[in-house]
C-alpha cells in the first residue's frame, strides 16, 4: 500500500511539473501573487507596455530642404441660430371662463379659500389667453359683492373683491370707484390710495363709451331742460313786469274804450290764454307773451327775450343731436365694441355675421369679427373676415399678417405687414402703423435679423407706445399676447352709434312744443316770432304807448295825464310843480312812492330766494338774471336725475346719491351767491 501511494504521489508531481512548464506565463498574468514576508522574495514588477513608435522613414524619403507653405486656415463657421420657440395656439374657450367663475363661486360658498384663489388665478389666466379686455358682467358681480361686504363690515373682503373687479374689467369705472370706496373705508386716515383709484375711475369713465355716452346724455338732457325752464321763466317775468302797462294801454283800443278796467283786463288775459286753450303748445304761448311785452321792453330785455325764443325753437334739433350723441347701448356700435373689447359667448358674433350676410355690416364690424375669431383660434374664419374687410384697410392687412405668421408663413406675413405700413402711413393711422411695425419685428426675430427687429420695435414704440405696452409681450408666447392686432378706430365705432341712434326724438319734442303746428313750419315760425320783437319796439316810441313812472310805477300816458317823460302826472305835480299840491297830498304820494319801492325790493328778493336769478331779472338786470337762472336750472336738473336718462349697462349703485350730493351742493352754492348779490344790490 505504501508503494502504491508513493507511485501515485510521483505521478501527481510529474503532472504538476508539466502544467507549470506549459502555463506559467498565463498564471503570472492571471493570478495574484501570494503575499511574502521578505521583500526580496517579491517578483519584479512588470514593465508597462511601450507605445508603438513609428518606424523611421527611409533615406529616400527624407525631408526636402524647403518645406511647402501650410494650407490657409478654414473660415470660421457661423454659430447655429438659437432654436425658435413655437407660438402657443389658443386652447381655451369661452366656456372655460364661465366654468372657472362657477368653480370660484362654489369654493367661496363652501369656505374653501385655497380652491377659490386657484380658480381666480385660472380665471385671470384664461382672460389673458383669450385676449379679452373686459369681463363686465363678472366685474359688476364683484362690485356688488364688495358693496355687500362693506355693509357687513368685513375687514379685508371689500378691497379684495374690488381689486378682482378691476382686474376683470380695467375699463370699468364702477370697479375703480368700488375700489376707491373700499380703500377709504379700510383706512380713512390715508386717503391717497383711494384718490388714486378715484382718478383711475374717472379716466376709465372717459375712456369707456357706455359710461361716457351716458354722462353726455345726462348733461345734454339737463341742458335742454334748463334751457326750456330758463327761457320760459325769463319770458314770463318780463311779461309780468310789463303787464300793468299792457292792461292800461288795452283800454285805449277802440273796441275796449267803453269797458271798465276790470272788463278790459279780463278780456286781455283771455286772449293771451288762447294758445293754451286751443292747445297750440308752450312755444306759441311764450311767443304771445313776448310779442305782447315787446313794445315795453328795453334793449337788453328784448335781447334776452329773443334769445329765449330762439332757444325754444332750437330745442327739437338739440334733442335729436342729444339722442345721437348719447346713443350707444343697444346700437350696432355696442355690438362692435363688445366684440372688439369684451367677452362674447357667440351671440353678438352671430348677430354681426347675419348682418354681414345681408350686406349691412360696415368694414369696422368685419374687422371686429376677424379679431374675434383670431382671438378664439379660428384662423380660417379670421382670415375670411379680414379679406371681407378689404385689403385697403391697414387693420385688415395686419390681421392677415398675424394669421399667416401663426400658420408659419413668414414671407407672406412680412409682405402683409409691409403693405399695412404703407397703407397706414398714407392715411395717418398711428395705431395700425405701430401694430404693423411691432408684428414685423417678430418676423425679423424669427428670421434672425435682430438689427431690423430692433429698428421696427423702436418705430412701433414711437408711434403708439401705449398700445405696445398694453398689448405686446416678448415673454408670453401665447398667440393673443405675442402678436398685436390693429384696433378698430373708435371714431368709426362712434359713427356707427350715431347712424343707428333711435329716431323720433326730434319729432317728439317738436310735437310737445308746437302742438298741431305743421312740421314744415318749425322752426321758421318761432324764429319769425323772435325776430318780430325788434320791429315791435318801434311801437314803444309812439305816443299811444305808455311806460312806467320811475318813482311810483304808474303808467306814464300822454292820453291820460297829458305828460310825456319819465314821471307820471301825479309825480310831476308833487315833485316837480311843488306849489300846486296840498301838503297832505304830497305826503300821501310820498308814502305811495315808498310803498312802491318797498314792494319792488320785496318782490325782487322773494323771486331771488325762490329762483336765484329771477330777482335780478325782475329788477332790471336781464342778462345777469338769465345766466343765473340757466346755471341754477342746469345744476338742479343734474342733481334730480339720479338714475340718469340713459344709464350704462352696469351702473354704480350709489351714483345717484353721489350726483345728488355733488350737483345739489353746487346748486346751493350758486343760489347762495345769487341771493347774496341780490340782497347787496337791493340794500338801499
Amino acid at each position: 500500500m505504501l508503494a502504491s501511494a508513493a507511485a501515485v504521489s510521483r505521478a501527481l508531481l510529474i503532472l504538476l511539473g508539466l502544467s507549470l512548464a506549459t502555463g506559467a506565463p498565463l498564471a503570472a498574468r492571471g493570478q495574484v501573487a501570494a503575499p511574502s514576508l521578505v521583500e526580496e522574495d517579491l517578483a519584479p514588477a512588470e514593465e508597462p507596455a511601450r507605445e508603438s513608435q513609428p518606424k523611421p522613414a527611409p533615406a529616400a524619403a527624407a525631408e526636402p530642404e524647403s518645406l511647402p507653405p501650410p494650407p490657409p486656415p478654414a473660415a470660421p463657421q457661423p454659430p447655429a441660430p438659437p432654436p425658435v420657440r413655437a407660438i402657443e395656439p389658443v386652447r381655451a374657450r369661452f366656456g372655460d371662463l364661465l366654468e372657472a367663475w362657477q368653480d370660484r363661486r362654489a369654493a367661496l360658498r363652501e369656505q374653501d379659500l385655497p380652491r377659490a384663489q386657484a380658480a381666480e388665478r385660472r380665471l385671470l389666466e384664461l382672460r389673458r389667453e383669450l385676449g379679452v379686455e373686459n369681463l363686465d358682467a363678472l366685474a359688476a358681480a364683484e362690485v356688488r359683492a364688495s358693496a355687500r361686504a362693506l355693509e357687513a363690515r368685513v375687514p379685508a373682503e371689500p378691497v379684495a373683491r374690488a381689486e378682482l373687479a378691476v382686474a376683470l374689467a380695467p375699463d370699468g369705472a364702477a370697479a375703480h370707484l368700488a375700489l376707491a370706496r373700499a380703500l377709504l373705508a379700510r383706512d380713512p386716515g390715508n386717503p391717497e390710495p383711494a384718490l388714486r383709484a378715484l382718478a383711475a375711475g374717472l379716466a376709465a369713465a372717459v375712456r369707456e363709451p357706455h359710461t361716457a355716452r351716458a354722462a353726455v346724455a345726462d348733461l345734454c338732457v339737463a341742458g335742454l331742460a334748463a334751457a326750456l325752464a330758463a327761457a320760459a321763466l325769463a319770458v314770463a317775468l318780463l311779461f309780468l313786469r310789463r303787464l300793468r302797462l299792457l292792461l292800461h294801454d288795452v283800454r285805449h283800443l277802440p273796441l275796449l274804450r267803453a269797458t271798465t278796467p276790470l272788463q278790459a283786463g279780463f278780456m286781455s288775459l283771455a286772449v293771451l290764454a288762447a294758445p293754451l286753450a286751443l292747445r297750440l303748445g308752450p312755444a306759441a304761448f311764450l311767443a304771445a307773451l313776448a310779442l305782447c311785452a315787446a313794445p315795453y321792453l328795453r334793449r337788453s330785455e328784448r335781447a334776452v327775450a329773443t334769445a329765449a325764443l330762439l332757444a325754444v325753437a332750437a330745442l327739437p334739433w338739440a334733442a335729436g343731436e342729444t339722442a345721437r350723441l348719447g346713443a350707444f347701448t343697444g346700437t350696432l356700435a355696442d355690438d362692435v365694441y363688445a366684440l372688439e373689447h369684451g367677452a362674447d359667448d357667440g351671440r353678438v358674433a352671430a348677430r354681426l355675421a347675419a348682418r354681414a350676410a345681408r350686406g349691412e355690416l360696415p368694414s369696422a364690424g368685419l374687422l371686429a369679427l376677424g379679431h374675434h375669431h383670431k382671438r378664439r383660434g379660428d384662423l380660417a374664419d379670421a382670415l375670411r373676415w379680414y379679406q371681407a374687410a378689404g385689403a385697403s384697410r391697414p387693420e385688415a392687412l395686419v390681421g392677415m399678417g398675424n394669421v399667416q405668421l401663426l400658420r408659419g408663413d413668414l414671407d407672406g406675413a412680412k409682405a402683409s405687414y409691409l403693405a399695412a405700413v404703407d397703407r397706414a402711413s398714407a392715411i395717418g393711422n398711428l395705431s395700425a402703423l405701430a401694430a404693423a411695425h411691432y408684428d414685423l419685428s417678430k418676423v425679423f426675430v424669427r428670421q434672425s435679423a435682430l438689427d431690423q427687429a430692433q429698428e421696427a420695435r423702436r418705430k412701433a414704440a414711437g408711434e403708439d407706445g401705449a398700445l405696445v405696452a398694453r398689448a405686446g409681450s416678448d415673454d408670453d408666447f401665447r398667440q393673443n399676447r405675442w402678436l398685436i392686432d390693429a384696433p378698430v378706430p373708435f371714431a368709426e365705432v362712434r359713427a356707427l352709434a350715431a347712424d343707428d341712434a333711435p329716431a323720433g326724438a326730434e319729432d317728439a319734442v317738436r310735437v310737445r312744443l308746437a302742438g298741431p303746428l305743421p312740421a314744415a313750419g318749425w322752426p321758421w315760425l318761432p324764429v319769425a316770432a323772435a325776430l318780430a320783437l325788434w320791429p315791435l319796439a318801434w311801437l314803444g316810441r309812439r305816443p299811444g304807448v305808455s311806460h312806467a313812472c320811475q318813482r311810483c310805477g304808474r303808467a306814464v300816458c300822454r292820453r291820460c295825464d297829458g305828460v310825456d317823460g319819465s314821471l307820471c302826472g301825479q309825480c310831476v305835480n308833487v315833485f316837480v310843480k311843488k306849489d300846486l299840491v296840498d301838503p297832505r297830498d304830497r305826503l300821501r304820494k310820498e308814502q305811495q312812492v315808498r310803498r312802491h319801492a318797498r314792494a319792488e325790493r320785496l318782490a325782487a328778493r322773494a323771486l331771488g330766494i325762490a329762483a336765484g336769478g329771477a330777482g335780478h331779472l325782475w329788477r332790471g338786470q336781464p342778462a345777469r338774471g338769465a345766466l343765473l337762472l340757466l346755471l341754477l336750472a342746469f345744476l338742479v336738473a343734474l342733481a334730480l336725475s339720479s338714475a340718469g336718462v340713459a344709464p350704462p349697462p352696469y351702473p354704480v349703485p350709489w351714483a345717484g346719491a353721489a350726483k345728488l350730493a355733488l350737483f345739489g351742493s353746487l346748486a346751493a352754492l350758486v343760489w347762495a351767491l345769487s341771493v347774496r348779490d341780490l340782497f347787496r344790490r337791493t340794500r338801499s
